[in-house]
């Protein structure tokens, strides 16, 4: 693992608000179905304890949307044609 890629593990995201935290100096967790969520606030894991749901479900709608414009972009730069690795 390069110094970047262990920089990036330790950066995680407020669901709440969406600030960038860094896990080892996280004042602000909570726990919930074996993971561990980072806050930046009381506020925030506050809102989150009160309504995970809202927050997990607004999170993966950001991720698929990513996603789904990642795809488009991808397949305007190869044409539609699939891509596949070379040493096949």
């Amino acid at each position: 693992m390069t110094r970047s890629q262990a920089q990036k593990s330790r950066i995680q995201k407020d669901l709440v608000c969406g600030m960038a935290v860094v896990s080892e100096n996280a004042r602000y967790t909570f726990e919930m179905e074996g993971k561990t969520y980072y806050f930046c606030a009381d506020t925030c894991r506050k809102k989150f304890i009160e309504s995970p749901q809202t927050y997990l479900k607004q999170s993966s709608f950001f991720l698929g949307r990513w996603w789904n414009n990642y795809l488009e972009r991808l397949n305007k730069v190869t044409n539609g044609k699939a891509q596949c690795c070379n040493h096949h």
